[in-house]
C-alpha cells in the first residue's frame, strides 16, 4: 500500500533510529537527463522511480542549471524509505514507499520526466511490460520517460534481505530500439539508457524481455549490434524522427 514518507521536504512519518541505507547503486548514465530539454531555465518536475540511494536527486540538485527542478521519489524497498540523512538533504520534495503503478494517473501525468533507472530488470516480464505501458500512457506531449536497463540477462541476486534486487529478466536491445527512442546512450557492461516520448506507446507490443539466463553479455552485444545500435560507451545518440 502506498505510504508517503516525505511531504514538501519534511519527514511526515516516525522513523526508528538505525542505519537505514540501501546497499545497491545504479549503473545508469544519469547525465543523459541533462540533455533532454534544450532550456534548463524552465521549471521541471521529475519522478525518480526506485530512487535507491538518491543519486539522481543529488545530481539534479547539485547542478546549478537544474537545482530549481523539483524531484520526487518512490521505492518499494522499505529500507530506502527510511534513509533520514538522505531526506534531510532536501533533494526530494515528496517520497513514497510503494510502487509507481499505485500512484494516481493524474499524479504521473503531472511530471515532465519519469525516471525508471535500473528497475525494470527486477520485475517479471508481464509486470515489466505493464509498467512500461502505464508509464508511456501517462506521458504528456512534452513529457519523457528516461529508462535504463542492462541489454542482456545480467545475473544479480539480492544484496540484502527484502531488497528486490534480484534480476528476473533480460531486455534485448531490439525491444528498446523498436520502441523508437528519441535518444540513447550505452554505459559500462552494456547498460542501455533511453529517452522515450508518448509516441512510443504505439510500439509497446514489441517489448518482449527474456527470462533466458543464457542471454549473456556477448549475446546481448551481438543483439544490440544487429538492432542497429551504436555502442560507443558514454556517447549520446539522438534518433531522427
Amino acid at each position: 500500500m502506498l505510504s508517503q514518507i516525505v511531504k514538501d521536504y519534511r519527514i511526515v512519518q516516525d522513523i526508528a533510529p538505525g542505519d537505514h541505507q540501501f546497499n545497491g547503486t545504479s549503473a545508469a548514465l544519469k547525465p543523459v537527463l541533462l540533455h533532454v530539454f534544450p532550456d534548463h531555465a524552465q521549471p521541471r518536475s521529475v519522478l525518480d522511480i526506485g530512487f535507491g540511494r538518491g543519486e539522481l536527486g543529488q545530481m539534479i540538485k547539485h547542478n546549478p542549471s537544474t537545482a530549481h527542478w523539483v524531484v520526487d521519489g518512490i521505492d518499494g524497498f522499505d529500507v530506502t524509505c527510511r534513509n533520514v540523512p538522505l531526506f534531510e538533504k532536501g533533494y526530494y520534495r515528496h517520497i513514497w514507499h510503494g510502487y509507481a503503478q499505485e500512484l494516481e494517473l493524474a499524479d504521473l501525468q503531472s511530471y515532465d520526466v519519469l525516471c525508471l533507472l535500473d528497475v525494470i530488470e527486477h520485475l517479471d516480464a508481464p509486470t515489466a511490460k505493464n509498467l512500461l505501458r502505464n508509464l508511456l500512457s501517462s506521458l504528456g506531449d512534452k513529457a519523457v520517460l528516461f529508462i535504463s536497463t542492462p541489454l542482456w540477462f545480467y545475473p544479480q541476486d539480492p544484496q540484502q534481505e527484502g531488497d528486490l534486487e534480484e534480476h528476473l529478466i533480460g531486455v534485448p536491445a531490439s525491444c528498446m530500439m523498436a520502441l523508437r527512442p528519441r535518444m540513447y546512450a550505452v554505459g559500462a557492461q552494456l547498460v542501455g539508457n533511453f529517452v522515450f516520448g508518448r509516441e512510443s506507446l504505439q510500439y509497446i507490443d514489441a517489448f518482449e524481455p527474456t527470462t533466458d539466463r543464457g542471454f549473456d553479455l556477448d549475446k546481448g552485444t551481438q543483439a544490440a549490434l544487429a538492432s542497429g545500435m551504436l555502442l560507443d560507451q558514454g556517447v549520446l545518440y539522438k534518433v531522427a524522427a
